[in-house]
């Protein structure tokens, strides 16, 4: 192999970091098809820079396996950094809701409902201090509706 394909599969390598964070944001959903894409991509880098059908899919698959495991890193600190905010804002732990998989990560229906409990503290929270700040007869508009 040249060097020139050797420098074209590290910058692959080197952008597992970046391509992790994408698909970590992505919903759910669309990751599988994200990961297939990015499987595919490395598959045809590496053949196309001269690898043998079986080397470059060794190839491709470790380099899957670096990125699998990168955006399941993210996510499960996304989901620590959600469970904190969380438990700041409403000052209790959570304890019940998360459930963990066999690989010890956080699922992303655990995170949703962890983003939903937050924004519903934080309303609560916008709620408390303008009422506060406000004299009691005046109505409060939030988003459109009238609260009283």
């Amino acid at each position: 192999m040249t060097s020139s394909s050797e420098e074209v599969l590290e910058a692959a390598v080197a952008r597992i970091p970046e391509i992790a964070r994408i698909i970590a944001s992505l919903p759910v959903e669309d990751r599988p098809s994200a990961f297939d894409v990015a499987e595919r991509s490395y598959l045809r880098t590496a053949k196309y820079l001269g690898g043998a059908d079986d080397l470059a899919q060794r190839w491709a698959s470790a380099v899957m396996y670096r990125l699998r495991e990168q955006v399941e890193e993210r996510i499960l600190a996304k989901s620590k950094l959600l469970t904190a905010l969380y438990e700041e804002l409403v000052g209790t732990p959570i304890a019940a809701g998360i459930s963990e998989s066999a690989t010890g990560t956080t699922d992303d229906a655990s995170a949703e409902i962890f983003e939903k409990r937050i924004e519903q503290a934080s309303l609560k929270t916008n709620r408390s201090d303008i009422e506060r700040d406000m004299p009691s007869n005046t109505p409060i508009k939030v988003e459109g509706t009238e609260l009283v």
